[in-house]
């Protein structure tokens, strides 16, 4: 009689299949993208930067973005071809944070989106607050709303070990702030070996349904958040996802960067 192959074991919690599961919506690789104004990039979908003014300063001081390889070359290698997006924070006093959204999704996807981008922060990235106990940083967004009262919330956070930081050790945590305005954590690994100094890929799955909504994270295709049953709202429409996100305490005046490169959103077929 032939001899039966061995049935593998199955993979524990692997990253959705695109091709199989879900339909591409959008994709970029920045390769023919341009800037439209300091706040928007010309890329097919509505997307802007934000960079909030601190004390005073003017929203477009302090924080800003670029296309690499166009208007700077800086940055690390692109993840593919010879474009991707820098984004920098280097006046806390001006600006407490660099996002790039993207708005609409609903629009471009649906209510049930896969989100895959990949980001590069730099080598010596770490967090630097040794006046206070306020640890994390918050790499993205998958679920923002679009207006008043802009919940629920979802953000991704990574945390330094140690008051202020400078551990190196790191914690990537998945948050939520509810309709309660509380903010609470779904889900998340600590002494999470964080990229630095490469590219990364991070994904997640967005299920937005008013009873039993979900989401999961991956980080380089390590399920970090597994969570349902949350309540997320379809009533207010639209929403936004933040791919990419410098935010610090303005205690933390060390300048930061990160990149961006790669971006696919799937929605159902």
């Amino acid at each position: 009689d032939p001899v039966e192959d061995p049935v593998p074991d199955p993979v524990e919690d692997p990253v959705p299949d695109p091709v199989e599961d879900w339909e591409l919506k959008y994709t970029t690789d920045f390769e023919d993208v341009t800037k439209s104004t300091e706040n928007v990039l010309n890329m097919g979908i509505p997307n802007w930067f934000e960079f909030q003014p601190s004390y005073g300063g003017d929203s477009n001081e302090g924080a800003g973005m670029w296309v690499e390889g166009v208007d700077r070359v800086n940055g690390p290698t692109p993840h593919s071809g010879s474009r991707s997006i820098g984004m920098e924070l280097t006046d806390i006093t001006k600006s407490r944070r660099n996002e790039f959204n993207i708005w609409n999704m609903r629009s471009i996807a649906g209510d049930d989106v896969l989100v895959s981008v990949w980001l590069y922060l730099p080598s010596d990235w770490g967090l630097h607050a040794p006046s206070i106990d306020w640890n994390w940083y918050e790499l993205a967004v998958p679920l923002g709303q679009t207006a008043q009262p802009f919940l629920p919330y979802i953000p991704i956070h990574i945390g330094e070990q140690g008051v202020g930081g400078g551990s190196g050790i790191f914690d990537a945590h998945v948050r939520m702030r509810g309709l309660d305005n509380v903010l609470v954590t779904l889900d998340g690994i600590t002494n999470f070996p964080l990229p630095r100094g490469r590219w990364f890929n991070l994904k997640w799955e967005l299920h937005r349904k008013d009873v039993d909504g979900s989401i999961k994270v991956w980080l380089d295709d390590q399920l970090i958040c597994d969570v349902s049953g949350l309540t997320l709202p379809t009533l207010n429409g639209d929403y936004k996802a933040t791919i990419a996100k410098i935010y610090y305490e303005p205690t933390d005046t060390t300048p930061h960067y990160l990149w961006v490169d790669d971006l696919q959103i799937y929605g159902t077929p």
